[in-house]
């Protein structure tokens, strides 16, 4: 079954956080930018509850004040921010127990949420989670650029 949700009148962002917290096992991320507190303490209520959390964002907006992955760190998330040579990682995807894939235009914010306009969709078809399971795990090997904090170096 696919779904597609079109923002700001879907409140994807809504529908994204109670498909995360409806997970079993694990939940992996790859998006641009977290800035939404509600999204970042959804994810912290995931781990609470035994959920493994895995999130790659991109390097240089972490570094900003929007960002919500120095909290997510705190709380015992694994996040790994990297920075691509000469533009973004920016992708936004969710995958969900390797069972189902949530990928679209929106980053994690309130803005996705409530002003821009975006879209999302779900499907469960496994050949295309795999694929995106795949690339996670690609772009998963680069190095990161910027580990702990505001501006420092990761190795």
């Amino acid at each position: 079954m696919t779904t597609v949700l079109f923002a700001p009148e879907d409140r994807i962002i809504s529908y994204a956080l109670r498909e995360i917290l409806s997970a079993r096992k694990r939940v992996d991320i790859a998006v641009y930018l977290i800035s939404s507190k509600r999204a970042a303490n959804a994810l912290v209520k995931a781990k609470k509850k035994g959920i493994a959390i895995r999130i790659i964002t991109d390097g240089r907006v972490a570094r900003t004040k929007y960002s919500q992955d120095d909290f997510l760190r705190s709380k015992g998330i694994e996040v790994k921010t990297i920075r691509v040579r000469s533009g973004s990682m920016h992708h936004k995807f969710i995958i969900i127990d390797k069972k189902k894939l949530l990928a679209g235009s929106a980053n994690l914010t309130n803005d996705a949420n409530y002003r821009n306009h975006e879209f999302i969709f779900s499907f469960q078809n496994r050949r295309k989670i795999n694929q995106f399971s795949y690339r996670l795990e690609e772009i998963g090997k680069e190095k990161e650029k910027f580990r702990e904090g505001r501006g420092g170096r990761g190795g």
